[in-house]
């Protein structure tokens, strides 16, 4: 009997910014918040309670396909998972749960912590991407993981002496990597030095390629059937996990056909890899093509060079060089500080890396001093995240990820070392030209996209104080991953977590409605002062007060009938937000601007906490309506929050 194994790889880059660890909006998301959030509801949610349709359209079964695919998920979108949508991260457990006990195997396998291309990565890094990869594997899933999924399926021999020296029993590869594939499913041994040898799969190229770019996805009889066609052997399908519900719409609905045309057959034949590592024992020796990925035709030049592989013809990626250089410049003058001042008394620091792990929780032991370091190491390893120079342009999301942990891993480093990698940086983005003139070169997008994210502290600040402003209360139900904080009546003082470095501002806000619509922070070490206006305050700060915001401005605003239709579930928040400003503009008519200009910065209040601008046609209503108010400081405050320049009479 053959044996059918679906792997599907699913893994989004660390996409918080990494001063407050906050995902930032992702317009190209919309209507979602960010690509994150957009997939997992398109995608990883739906594959948690798969459901298999009968010929009417009716659910007949549902499926949590992780108990049934293969499947690996990189450790930093799990940690997202986490957070936001817990309920995924509990059906991905449970599938391997589920999957162990009817095979003897789970069908999750680890990945490296970061999706990093490891042939272009020092054996150092390799090893504590590897370590801190199999150590969140083994937290989250409560074993030791046997099999590894390295990104891009990039690999080169040193690259599986570290996973074989690691424990790793096998990983998979595309077919062209395996130079002489073995028959019968494409199972073969590799051996390396000293001993050292893991299993590699491979799977069906042909059949992958027409499940992700092909038509197989909507024909799930005709796809069920190339899975079941060989008779001996392994019939392998692995591609991005993605492609069941966001690259395909419906892709859920698909796999979970497959799924049971399957089992329907045999509920036996659908196995995982680690289940065939008996049949491994008897297979031949391979070797690989090195270095080489799954995604790219010249190695691993994607990474690193203009290639060619790109998705737009008329693009150019000359940008991924200096790109490169630039970030390795950097990530030589970060282990060469951290050699230098590491505490004598400490150990070796990358022995101490390794231990440590990625939120430094397993070295608490370690003083002040030595924890900034690691957490410099922490953002030098996060800056080469694969997905910065996969795609056709430096001016698209994904090289401002790691650009930015580049200027936070900066931050942790003595003020003279880090200017000079910076200028050298800086020297190198110059040379980084986007397709898109507006864009700029990497040097424009350092200055514009990336610099200011260092304000994160600035922003935490005040955000808590607003939050005190309008009811002290909401500071204890305030929990954020990156920091904790103290507050007087003089200061506000933000501690960062892993590190213990302490920041201490003074806060003033400034409320026209019902929260703080801006508020003034001075750093009490020194440093410019700035202004913090609401819709930039940290979004799990905008979301309390909005909680507690939304129900005061509309029970001061809103016409009782409106009210009522709202509490019986009439009216929608953006139709109760557009009644609230109806009602506002007519106090001004009856009772003038001194009465109604509470309310209209109230509903103001409200498009600011949603992250919302101000619409157009508002904006001009609000023009012809205040530019006959006489001359006052509460009409110049109404028409710089409507972005209005008034006659003067």
């Amino acid at each position: 009997m053959s044996a059918v194994v679906v792997h599907g790889h699913f893994y989004q880059p660390p996409r918080e910014e990494p001063w407050l660890e906050e995902v930032l909006r992702e317009p190209s998301a919309a209507p979602d918040h960010d690509w994150n959030e957009r997939i997992t509801r398109e995608c990883y949610a739906p594959l948690a309670a798969a459901r298999v349709l009968d010929a009417g359209g009716r659910v007949r079964e549902v499926l949590n396909a992780y108990a049934w695919c293969s499947f690996d998920v990189g450790p930093t979108l799990l940690g997202w998972l986490d957070r936001h949508a817990p309920d995924v991260v509990a059906a991905m457990v449970a599938g391997d749960q589920a999957s162990a006990a009817r095979l003897g195997h789970g069908n999750a396998i680890a990945m490296p912590y970061h999706h990093i291309i490891l042939p272009l990565a020092s054996d150092r890094d390799k090893r504590t991407e590897v370590r801190w990869g199999i150590r969140d594997f083994t937290q989250r899933f409560g074993r030791a993981p046997e099999g590894m999924w390295l990104p891009e399926t990039a690999v080169d021999g040193a690259t599986l002496q570290v996973l074989a020296e690691e424990g790793i029993r096998f990983t998979i590869l595309a077919p062209p990597q395996v130079p002489e594939l073995p028959e019968h499913g494409g199972v073969g041994r590799w051996s390396g030095a000293g001993g050292a040898s893991l299993t590699i799969f491979t799977y069906d190229g042909a059949l992958a390629h027409d499940v992700a770019f092909g038509t197989l996805m909507q024909d799930a009889e005709r796809w069920a059937a190339r899975l079941l066609s060989r008779r001996g052997g392994v019939t392998a399908l692995a591609t991005d996990g993605e492609t069941f519900g966001h690259h395909h719409r419906f892709g859920d609905l698909a796999l979970a056909a497959v799924l049971d045309r399957v089992r329907a057959d045999d509920p036996r034949r659908l196995t995982n890899f680690a289940a065939l590592l008996p049949r491994a024992d008897r297979a031949p020796t391979v070797g690989i093509v090195e270095p080489s990925a799954w995604s790219c035709t010249h190695g691993v030049e994607r990474w690193r060079m203009d290639c060619g592989c790109r998705f737009e013809t008329t693009t150019h990626q000359a940008w991924r060089t200096p790109l490169r250089v630039g970030l390795e410049v950097v990530a030589q003058g970060i282990h060469a500080v951290v050699e230098r001042e590491w505490p004598a008394d400490a150990g070796d620091p990358w022995i101490a890396r390794d231990a440590a792990g990625p939120d430094l929780e397993g070295m608490t032991g370690l003083e002040a001093s030595a924890r900034t370091l690691l957490e410099a190491e922490r953002h030098a390893l996060a800056m080469f995240t694969s997905c910065a120079w996969f795609f056709d342009d430096i001016g698209r999301i994904e090289p401002r990820l790691v650009l930015r942990h580049a200027a936070r891993a900066l931050e942790f480093l003595p003020v003279l070392e880090a200017e000079a990698l910076e200028t050298t940086l800086l020297g190198a983005l110059r040379q980084a030209e986007s397709n898109d003139p507006a864009k700029g070169t990497g040097e424009r997008i350092w200055e514009r996209d990336v610099v200011p994210g260092a304000e994160g502290p600035a922003r935490l600040a005040a955000g808590l104080a607003a939050l005190r402003e309008l009811d002290p209360a909401l500071l204890m139900e305030l929990d954020l991953p990156s920091h904790t904080w103290s507050i007087t009546p003089e200061a506000i003082v933000t501690i960062h977590r892993r590190t213990g470095r302490r920041r201490t501002f003074h806060a003033t806000p400034v409320v026209s409605g019902v929260v703080a619509s801006r508020i003034h922070v001075r750093p009490l070490e020194g440093g410019a002062s700035q202004v913090i206006v609401l819709g930039d305050l940290p979004a799990p700060i905008r979301a309390r007060l909005q909680a507690r915001a939304v129900p005061l401005v509309l029970a001061a605003t809103l016409p009782v009938q409106d009210g009522e239709r709202l509490r019986q579930g009439l009216l929608s928040a953006g139709a109760a937000r557009d009644a609230a400003l109806a009602s506002a503009w007519a106090t001004l008519a009856r009772e003038g601007l001194e009465r109604a200009h509470p309310m209209l910065h109230g509903v103001l209040d409200l498009w600011a906490l949603e992250g919302l601008a101000v619409p157009a046609a508002t904006r001009a209503l609000a023009f012809r309506l205040l530019r006959h108010a006489p001359p006052s400081t509460v009409r110049e405050a109404l028409a710089e929050r409507f972005g209005l320049v008034l006659p003067a009479a």
